[in-house]
């Protein structure tokens, strides 16, 4: 009886080229061909989020501060963005994507993993599958696509890169080294700044000259993370592409047992909210740009208002700053409360954590142990000191406090 053949492995990556500009392009015709930055105006505090091409060529790039983009791209289109523009475009993304595997994970609004695997058989070739989709995305949004095809994620992620913008490059099964040798090593995942400098220390430079390191040599160099770091050097990537569609929002909300004017309990009531939030976007490798906040009165009228961050963040402490200003801004009436929620929206994946090797900042460092306590001993066990107000009106066991809809703020 013959052996049956080992199913061939083919994975997409889809990188939107530009994302956020081409998006703006897009929506307004006279923004085409010019040098447009997202991110905020040219005098305020910030950054680039995105940059054209056009604004590229000068230059510009991504975590810029805006004030210096602004004065090596004079001519350049300041624009704050709108995040429904961008979520309308990427939920044609994921209709488009769909049409050709049920196996698609997004890792951000504009990023994709595709697999292909069971269904090469329906299509002419790969690069048909590829073009395709690049040719209807185009039509349907302005937008153009990066494309990366693959035996692994890493290779299909390296691969739409390196024919930016509008590119497709295949890497077909077995060339897998010979494709990554010639490259440097800042183009594998986990290579940020420092390991890169303690990598041309040992006048190591290339993938090639990494993958023939022995696995032993990298684990005494980067510790556990340093034979996943050998095993990308050398083309091998088990991970799985795991269907995942970003949420429009994450949101936790809880009525009162009784209606309030206690604002120290409203206030910590909702600070507990932010925390169930953040827990919920650490857990899901998510990160929030908006925060919205909602007050219901006693005679069922309310309040609701959001405001956008500086910059997308998973830290309760940070993501609470922001929940007390608008609270704060909110003039309350003379009525007791009954209702309040919070919720966060634009999100987006929390890409720091590609950087495996880089010195992690330290509120991150504190998330993850805080994390790692709550899972052993219960979400109960770290509290911020604001939340023990609750501990007047309600219950709680290892997994939070027992509110009055308690199925809403799990």
């Amino acid at each position: 009886m013959a052996e049956a053949k080992p199913k061939r492995i083919l994975i997409f990556h889809i990188d939107a080229d530009a994302f956020f500009a081409s998006v703006e392009q897009g929506f307004n015709p006279r923004l085409r061909g010019k040098p447009v930055i997202v991110g905020g105006k040219e005098d305020q505090r910030g950054v680039v989020h995105t940059a054209s091409y056009e604004a590229r060529a000068c230059g510009v790039r991504t975590g810029m501060p805006l004030m210096r983009a602004k004065a090596i791209c004079p001519r350049a289109i300041f624009l704050k963005g709108n995040y429904e523009h961008y979520r309308a475009i990427s939920e044609i993304f994921q209709q488009v994507y769909m049409k050709y595997t049920p196996q698609v994970e997004f890792t951000s609004p504009d990023d994709a993993y595709l697999d292909l695997s069971g269904a090469l058989h329906l299509y002419p070739s790969p690069l048909w599958v590829a073009e395709t989709i690049k040719k209807e995305v185009y039509e349907r949004t302005g937008v153009g696509l990066s494309v990366g095809i693959g035996s692994s994620k890493v290779i299909a992620r390296i691969a739409s890169d390196l024919k930016k913008p509008g590119g497709t490059v295949y890497v077909p099964s077995g060339e897998e080294r010979a494709f990554l040798a010639p490259l440097p090593v800042d183009v594998l995942p986990g290579i940020g700044r420092m390991a890169k400098e303690r990598l041309v220390d040992l006048r190591i430079f290339t993938v090639g000259q990494l993958a023939a390191l022995p696995a032993m040599i990298l684990e005494q160099l980067f510790g556990k993370n340093g034979r996943s770091l050998w095993h990308f050097a050398n083309g091998i990537d088990q991970r799985p592409v795991e269907r995942k569609i970003i949420p429009g929002q994450i949101s936790r909300e809880t009525s009162f047992e009784e209606d309030t004017s206690d604002m120290d309990l409203v206030k910590g009531t909702l600070q507990y909210l932010t925390e169930r939030i953040a827990k919920k976007l650490r857990e899901q490798d998510l990160t929030a740009r908006t925060v919205s906040v909602k007050i219901g009165y006693s005679d069922f009228k309310r309040h609701a208002r959001s405001r956008s961050l500086d910059y997308p963040t998973n830290d309760g402490i940070r993501l609470f700053g922001q929940v007390e200003r608008i609270f704060e801004a909110i003039r309350l009436r003379r009525v007791r409360i009954r209702r309040v929620g919070v919720s966060v929206s634009h999100l987006g994946a929390a890409r720091f954590q590609a950087l495996l090797f880089d010195e992690q900042d330290r509120q991150e460092v504190l998330n993850t142990a805080v994390d790692t306590l709550r899972a052993r001993y219960g979400f109960t066990s770290l509290l911020p000191a604001d939340t023990l107000e609750l501990k007047r009106k309600y219950r709680m066991d290892a997994h939070g406090y027992i509110l009055h809809n308690p199925a809403l703020t799990r």
